[in-house]
């Protein structure tokens, strides 16, 4: 599977641009790269190694409609223990990248992925930014030392 990350910059006329930073090639077993699983979504994260910044960091995932993952971009920077995230961004890159899915990741430096009640509360406003723009949100993750939660998939929206 080939992984591209990219950023947005302003090109002369003002105007967003997206920029592809780099892209690699990756295999980490999952059956015809289809991420309907968190725990699909945890191992392609730790072989980008997402999980390993000394602050928080965010970023946004885009999908196909068959959960092909297509790219990802950071979205977010924060300290030790809170990240910014910018819901308008969000809704621009995942038009401007056309998905029709999309997750967020995030990783908690102290190592623990239970969701803070900010969290729980952010993942709650982008599925209904999600539903608004009719681009399906499909979970927002948390990443620690060797684990994950998923606030979908534990119940929290």
């Amino acid at each position: 599977m080939l992984v591209k990350k990219y950023e947005t910059r302003l090109n002369k006329d003002g105007l967003i641009t997206f920029e592809k930073v780099w892209s690699k090639r990756i295999d980490i077993g999952i059956d015809k790269n289809e991420f309907r699983h968190p725990q699909y979504i945890y191992e392609l994260c730790k072989s980008l190694q997402l999980d390993t910044y000394s602050e928080e960091h965010v970023f946004l995932l885009t999908f196909d409609t068959k959960m092909h993952f297509k790219s990802f971009i950071e979205v977010g920077i924060g300290d030790v223990s809170t990240s910014v995230i910018d819901k308008r961004g969000i809704a621009q890159k995942v038009l401007m990248l056309n998905a029709t899915a999309f997750i967020l990741v995030h990783n908690h430096p102290s190592g623990d992925s239970t969701p803070s009640a900010i969290d729980i509360s952010t993942a709650k406003t982008i599925s209904e930014l999600g539903d608004l723009i009719g681009v399906r949100f499909k979970d927002m993750m948390i990443l620690g030392d060797d684990n994950y939660t998923s606030l979908k998939q534990d119940g929290y929206f």
